[in-house]
């Protein structure tokens, strides 16, 4: 076939004579380096099949790094372990059981087990390989003579905190019924178990009304806040609920503390609570008490640590501290922060320390007042002639009665 136009010559590329040695000698080069890498490869491929050959056969049941990797299974041999999980990391008991397991051998929930462990340090859980929680036997064991005591009628914070001895010594004996609620908070604790927030919020502001700032403080809403705090303890509420409550209460009083004012003379109080303890609620209902005596507050907030609370202390030219602690803090962890913020402030200032935690201190602290109660409290602060001299006037009602949340 010829192409028209051109002139006639092969449709193939011609080369140059003297060009034809040279590919000659390139192809036979490029031959060369095909069949060395071929020869190179395949002594490659025999040294590595040996290689795990013999790995397989003389070293078996041993483990080596090589080129997979193999994560920990979560199948478990008959004795409960991971079927390839490494060795237990120092200080992990063998017998301990995961969460999951302590949870369906003592019936208690996880939230429980969470709450117990940030509010009163025990239980302790360890952490297995996969960095989930494992409870040792012993602490296992504690729990299931916990929840028969809490089944029995005692409370968590009574109970959790004590020793095995202690517990031990409980069991059979008899707890006496709680009162029944008073009709108006029984049908508080109904409405928030219900999800009636707005209902709620418009029965707390005609209680308040009707009976008064101090009153209601003292008959309702504190008596209120320990109800429904048990109920979630036992389960029958759940932890958001508590927390609903606790802010629609806390609006609550912050519309009432705008109306009330301490005389000029009052002397400036701190009032704060510790680290790790989230009693909004009690600190701001402690804070308007306070102000219905005339007392000058000056809150921090809470979980506030000690050197923080001194510095305030210092800065506001504080004449007495106060620290409140939550119901749910055990004695030694409330003893460690007393002593912690008793180190922090100087000698010469007063501290009171109130809420339930104080009764389970082991020892009295030095240079250290302990309050139990309200009352407790404002009897320190005369001791100390804290008090104004005139006496507070009346708080006007709260306006905004029926306002729904």
């Amino acid at each position: 076939m010829r192409r028209s136009g051109w002139p006639n010559r092969p449709l193939g590329r011609v080369w140059h004579a003297s060009c034809i040695p040279r590919l000659r000698a390139a192809q036979i080069a490029l031959s060369d380096v095909v069949g060395t890498a071929r020869g190179v490869l395949g002594t490659i491929a025999i040294l590595v099949q040996d290689e795990l050959h013999g790995v397989a056969i003389g070293m078996q049941g041993q483990r080596h790094m090589g080129i997979l990797i193999e994560a920990p299974s979560r199948r478990q041999d008959a004795t409960g372990t991971p079927a390839n999980a490494p060795a237990l990391a120092v200080g992990e008991p063998a017998g301990a059981l995961h969460i999951r397991e302590v949870v369906r051998i003592t019936g208690l929930r996880r939230e429980q087990l969470y709450m117990w462990q940030r509010r009163y340090g025990f239980p302790a859980p360890l952490r297995d390989a996969f960095g989930d929680r494992v409870y040792p036997a012993d602490q296992v064991a504690r729990l299931k003579l916990i929840k028969q005591l809490l089944s029995e009628g005692w409370r968590a914070g009574a109970v959790v905190p004590l020793t095995d001895s202690a517990l031990q010594s409980m069991v059979g004996l008899a707890v006496a019924e709680p009162a029944p609620l008073p009709p108006e908070i029984s049908n508080a604790v109904r409405l928030l178990g219900e999800h009636r927030i707005g209902e709620l919020q418009n029965h707390l502001s005609k209680l308040l009304v009707g009976q008064g700032l101090r009153k209601f403080l003292e008959q309702t809403l504190i008596p209120l806040n320990e109800a429904v705090h048990e109920r979630v303890v036992r389960g029958e509420m759940q932890t958001y609920q508590e927390l609903r409550f606790g802010d629609l209460a806390q609006r609550l009083l912050r519309d009432v503390t705008r109306l009330v004012r301490p005389t000029r003379d009052a002397r400036q109080l701190l009032l704060a609570t510790p680290p790790n303890d989230p009693n909004q609620l009690g600190l701001a209902i402690l804070e308007l008490l306070l102000f219905t005596e005339g007392i000058n507050c000056l809150t921090l907030g809470t979980g506030v640590p000690a050197q923080e609370i001194a510095s305030a202390a210092e800065a506001y030219h504080a004449s007495l501290v106060v620290l409140l602690f939550d119901r749910g803090i055990s004695g030694k962890i409330a003893g460690q922060e007393i002593r912690g913020l008793r180190r922090a402030l100087p000698a010469q200032l007063p501290l009171i320390v109130s809420g339930r935690a104080v009764n389970l201190l082991a020892k009295p602290i030095d240079n250290v007042h302990v309050a139990a109660d309200f009352n407790s409290v404002m009897a320190a602060l005369r001791a100390r002639g804290a008090l104004p001299a005139t006496p507070t006037p009346r708080v006007p009602d709260l306006p905004g009665a029926t306002q729904t949340a």
